[in-house]
């Protein structure tokens, strides 16, 4: 007599080929992605920085800045140095997740690490920042590090045993901060409930705390003696210049419906749904429990500080990533149903594919009429390097400038043309910090703009004449997806 099989065991395998399949999906994007993507404005934006090593930048703090540098000294290949940092990345924060995981649930267990892996990469916010090179995926990776050590001190603290962990906590989330600054909305919202809840928490003493402070401050010293060296020109972008001035209601439900529409579709819906279910939160003793409602306040923590901020800027969904780091180890239990599991994972593979055609093959915006402007960007540079070059040569000019850095990056990351300079008209930029106050542009210098970032008063008032020299039309598969336009700026000595 034939011996049938469970049909546990039949549900079961077939999972298995599923969440197998799903891997290899998400790898097969990631793999792709590496060798066909187009580098992104950003992205040459802050490979530039690599180039030009700094105590601190701009718009962000400098540790992504130096660890990128250090891969370029290693690997000759810009495109290989900055497809390959967020893969190490992802590597990296995969193997914690996989020991954190293991170290909550006492065993080892392939399936529920093979589905704990594939959720977490059908984030969609997860799928863009571990495949470019943003300041966010090291973000993600270093918070992901002290995260775990958080943990450990929660689960083995008992007086003062396990106190090295918080110090280990306070170090990798000081380099967090030395990344981007957005991470301060998790170590804010940590320490928040710690103080708030001190007295029901076998937390850490004031001591500890204060130590751990002046830890995270000591490290942020390069911010600090940069600022002061540069008339404190981020400080002053990030707290007074990115604020809005008006301040009608309007603008700011404007600002948090733009937010909270990008939170929604970055963070997956399934995933915020079932975030409101309470009953995730009490399957768990002693230091887990403190953990992961720690990790809810710090996300409603995250979310009304935002809310918040929506009154005096346009907040970006992005912010909220430190947010759900002290959740990402929690996804199985948070998405529980089956059915959502397959729905979340189903989603994150359609936007990670979407995003790969868009970036790499052909900007699917144009199916609807009209391409947006940053994918737009991508293409067409070996026609822009080419006229450029065509045109200083013939008209004997030795510098082009850019009135948006997006393109100027753009440029000098494909050209090699580290001579390019960015005057933007409403902001400042890294560019700015590079240029000597008393520069003067050469007599003749080549401009090129577009629509979104035509010629202003900067640039304008630069030169004693500014003519047009022609349009460079862009194509993607016989498409036309963008116009630049090439300017001759004349200055006389």
């Amino acid at each position: 007599m034939t011996k049938k099989t469970p049909v546990k065991d039949i549900t079961g395998l077939s999972e298995r080929v599923f969440l197998l399949f799903a891997l290899s999906f998400f790898m097969t994007i990631k793999v792709l992605f590496f060798i066909y993507a187009n580098p992104l404005p950003d992205e040459a934006y802050y490979w530039l920085w690599s180039k030009n090593i700094a105590l601190s930048y701009f718009d962000h703090p400098p540790f992504s800045a130096w660890v990128q540098a250090l891969v370029g000294y290693l690997f000759d290949d810009k495109y290989y140095v900055i497809r390959l940092l967020p893969l190490v990345s992802l590597a990296t924060l995969l193997s914690i997740m996989i020991v954190w995981q293991q170290r909550m649930f006492r065993k080892i267990d392939f399936d529920i690490y093979l589905k704990y892996v594939i959720l977490f990469l059908a984030f969609p916010i997860f799928s863009i920042f571990f495949s470019i090179s943003f300041p966010d995926h090291l973000l993600i990776t270093l918070l992901c590090l002290s995260s775990f050590c958080l943990f450990l001190y929660f689960e083995r603290n008992n007086g003062s045993n396990g106190i090295h962990y918080w110090y280990l906590a306070s170090l990798f989330f000081s380099f967090a901060l030395l990344t981007k600054y957005n991470s301060i909305l998790l170590g804010a919202g940590v320490l928040t409930y710690i103080l708030y809840y001190k007295k029901h928490l076998n937390g850490p003493s004031y001591g500890h705390i204060i130590v751990s402070v002046f830890i995270i401050f000591l490290i942020q010293t390069p911010v600090v003696l940069w600022n002061f060296t540069n008339d404190f020109a981020s400080f002053s972008f990030h707290l007074k210049e990115r604020l809005d001035d008006g301040k009608d209601l309007t603008r700011v439900l404007k600002n948090l419906l733009g937010f909270f529409s990008g939170v929604l579709l970055a963070f997956s819906p399934i995933f915020i749904f079932n975030l409101k279910d309470s009953s995730i939160f009490d399957s768990y003793s002693n230091g887990k429990t403190n953990f992961i409602k720690m990790g809810r306040f710090v996300f409603v923590f995250s979310i009304t500080i935002c809310t918040v901020l929506s009154y005096f800027t346009n907040v970006l969904y992005y912010w909220l990533t430190p947010a759900i780091v002290l959740l990402i180890p929690f996804l199985n239990q948070i998405i529980k149903s089956k059915m959502w599991q397959y729905i979340h994972i189903f989603y994150g593979m359609l936007i990670s594919l979407v995003l790969f055609l868009n970036i790499s093959i052909f900007p699917i915006g144009t199916f609807f009429g009209k391409t947006d402007r940053e994918t737009a960007i991508l293409f067409g540079w070996d026609t822009i390097i080419e006229t450029v070059r065509k045109e200083k040569k013939e008209r004997g000019i030795e510098e082009v400038i850019f009135s948006d850095y997006r393109l100027g990056s753009l440029y000098i990351f494909h050209s090699g043309d580290y001579d390019a300079d960015v005057v933007m008209e409403k902001r400042k930029t890294q560019f700015d910090v590079w240029r000597s106050k008393d520069k003067k542009f050469a007599t003749k210098t080549l401009i090129l703009t577009d629509n979104n970032f035509p010629i202003g008063q900067k640039i304008s008032s630069s030169f004693e004449s500014i003519e047009l020299i022609q349009d460079i039309d862009i194509y993607a598969n016989n498409e036309f997806i963008k116009k630049y336009q090439v300017f001759l700026g004349t200055r006389i000595d």
